[in-house]
């Protein structure tokens, strides 16, 4: 969401601009700028439901590139050719016009490209990983602390020697997902953050700046915190 090229506001032009080039318009849009490219476009939260047929009839769908459609090659394929299958077009911005994936040049692009974005993705994934050893073996933090755990350290300015479970927000949370286990059709994620919002219960966020001695992200609003649980 902050590189220049992958903007949502330089992906949106891209769209718009391959839409208008065959004559089409956009009637809604998937922003699933939250999940992972790694994600089966079928299971996405707002591309999933247009996939499955859940949200009504429409022509196809257009992306910004291939990798917009997934960092998997077999998502990818299988998503192609389910437009292909299903007669709906198939468009992304740097292809001229639909992806004809009967066609074998346009097969062969399109699955070079896919796999050039799964290729991206381990990559990606294979330097994350290491910089995640080598910071665990330096005792350097290399991302904030999940909600429901802190850091331990030996003085302010010393390295992490220890992840534990905070004491309190680790109640928290095991609460929350007791309690949706518990009767899933009554209680939802949204019902628990609004009862958490309500309880004055601090945001994961504000609770991680309080933690560390900054003051709380969000403003007071009576005294609460907005919650959003997102499982």
């Amino acid at each position: 969401m902050s590189a220049a090229t992958s903007s949502p506001e330089r992906q949106r032009h891209s769209v718009l601009d391959i839409v208008e080039s065959v004559g089409g318009h956009v009637i809604a849009w998937a922003d699933d700028w939250a999940v992972s490219g790694a994600t089966d476009p079928m299971t996405r939260p707002k591309l999933g439901p247009w996939l499955r047929g859940e949200r009504g009839a429409y022509d196809g769908i257009a992306g910004a590139a291939v990798d917009r459609l997934g960092r998997n090659l077999v998502d990818c394929l299988n998503t192609g050719y389910m437009m292909s299958d299903t007669g709906k077009l198939l468009l992304t911005h740097g292809h001229e016009g639909p992806w004809d994936l009967d066609d074998p040049n346009d097969e062969n692009r399109f699955t070079m490209e896919a796999w050039g974005a799964q290729m991206a993705l381990r990559a990606i994934q294979r330097r994350n990983r290491e910089a995640t050893l080598k910071a665990r073996e330096a005792g350097r933090v290399k991302s904030k602390s999940s909600y429901g755990y802190e850091y331990k350290r030996v003085a302010p300015t010393a390295a992490v020697h220890e992840v534990a479970l905070h004491p309190h927000v680790s109640e928290v949370i095991r609460e929350v997902a007791r309690r949706i286990l518990a009767d899933p059709q009554k209680v939802t994620p949204s019902s628990e953050a609004a009862r958490l919002t309500r309880r004055g219960e601090l945001s994961p966020g504000d609770h991680r700046a309080v933690m560390y001695g900054r003051r709380a992200l969000t403003p007071d609003v009576g005294h609460t915190r907005h919650w959003i649980l997102r499982i």
